[in-house]
């Protein structure tokens, strides 16, 4: 009986540990499903929205008196920047899908299961419109709901100009430890377009446009799991001690 309940409890408390452990996903916007209401892509509409890897997606538009089906971003074949990228300036140094956000668009996303998660890095590019661009085109924001309700954290991030062949291109980026480490419910991305005196604006010259690929996530554990893990372990012990007992 006292080896049965000690095989029981270890045997709960492994499952409870897979359960229980925080694991990677990447979003690359290869294979994107969509809600029914979405419209096909590669142009992505206010109000759409996709899923992937257990997140959901939102492109939407934070113009005031927005209208579902406003155009607000694209997914882009990087091997046919031309079937997509038609007056625009797109990243050439990506051959996969990406999400690229037009018209100061905006990017949400969170856990299809409302579980949390952290930002642990991503490839980011700004998005010319034939302008002639700075050495700092422009300014990647997020901003992480914070999951213990207290608020945002916010960190921005330089975007690059046109290099010396005229091409923009991704480039990685790591969050701060302090960002990387924070638990989320969900974050929102978007741009801030800059001059070449240095001045950033956003959300009102629909030049705050960027590319976003891999982004790298580890989710959270839900607290059920984690509770069922400490329920197996106590289990366990309880049942170690009446053994020596």
């Amino acid at each position: 009986m006292k080896q049965s309940l000690i095989k029981s409890a270890l045997a709960l408390a492994a499952l409870c540990g897979v359960a229980g452990t925080a694991s990677a996903s990447v979003i690359t916007f290869d294979g994107l499903e969509s809600s029914p209401n979405a419209q096909l892509m590669p142009f992505l509409l206010h109000g759409d929205e996709f899923y992937q890897s257990g997140f959901w997606i939102d492109p939407f538009s934070n113009a005031g008196g927005a209208q579902v089906g406003d155009l607000v971003g694209a997914i882009v074949d990087g091997s046919n920047l031309g079937g997509t990228c038609l007056s625009v300036l797109c990243p050439s140094n990506n051959q996969t899908n990406f999400f690229t956000g037009v018209n100061d668009g905006v990017l949400a996303l969170g856990r299809m299961n409302g579980a949390n998660f952290q930002v642990k890095g991503f490839d980011a590019s700004f998005v010319g419109n034939g302008d002639p661009l700075p050495a700092v085109a422009g300014l990647l924001e997020l901003q992480g709901h914070k999951a213990d309700g207290s608020g945002f954290a916010i960190e921005r991030y330089q975007l690059g100009g046109t290099d010396a062949q005229g091409a923009l291109n991704f480039g990685h980026y790591n969050p701060s430890a302090a960002f990387a480490g924070t638990q989320f419910d969900y974050v929102v991305a978007f741009t801030y377009a800059c001059n070449a005196a240095g001045s950033c604006s956003r959300f009102s010259t629909d030049r705050g446009q960027f590319a976003l690929d891999n982004l790298d996530l580890m989710e959270i554990p839900e607290p059920a799991s984690l509770a069922l893990t400490a329920l197996a372990l106590g289990m366990a012990g309880f049942a170690r001690r009446r053994r020596s007992a």
